[in-house]
């Protein structure tokens, strides 16, 4: 694994990268897709990439406080994992993960804190870890958008 300026970036084997070519196949053949909002498509896509990584999809768009959302969470092993996506368009200035700002990843810290109780889990006691995913594409270009998870994000 490199280190990103964010965390530790995932390399994508080749099972992956054929799990998402049959994504985008399908999708292909789905005109509806391509009109799709920016943010739910990289959502969608990045739910794709944990699955194909092995990840079990527990949650997406969750909301576990009043004001928090965690855009997906999910289970590797026994492993709990709070994922933020951010997706921007090619071209677009800057990479997507700045702005997962402090501010942002304290949200998202405090979002965590209540999915866990919630469900009855100590946030002490409990293995989770903090994990973001960048996408680059657009619905409208029905291709693989490129992906770059972050594992650990780095969380000051």
């Amino acid at each position: 694994m490199e280190n990103d300026l964010f965390g530790q970036a995932a390399p994508q084997g080749l099972r992956v990268r054929l799990a998402l070519a049959l994504h985008a196949a399908l999708d292909r053949l789905c005109p509806a897709r391509r009109r799709e909002a920016p943010g739910p498509w990289g959502e969608r896509w990045a739910a794709r990439l944990l699955r194909a990584e092995g990840c079990r999809i527990l949650a997406r768009n969750a909301r576990p406080g009043h004001r928090d959302e965690i855009d997906i969470v999910a289970r590797e092993g026994r492993v709990f994992l709070f994922v933020e996506v951010k997706t921007r368009r090619p071209g677009s200035p800057g990479r997507p993960l700045q702005a997962i700002d402090t501010r942002k990843r304290a949200h998202l810290r405090r979002a965590a804190r209540h999915w866990l109780a919630r469900h009855g889990l100590p946030a002490d006691g409990t293995r989770h870890r903090f994990d973001a995913v960048e996408v680059v594409g657009s619905p409208a270009l029905g291709e693989i958008p490129a992906l770059l998870h972050i594992r650990r994000l780095r969380m000051p």
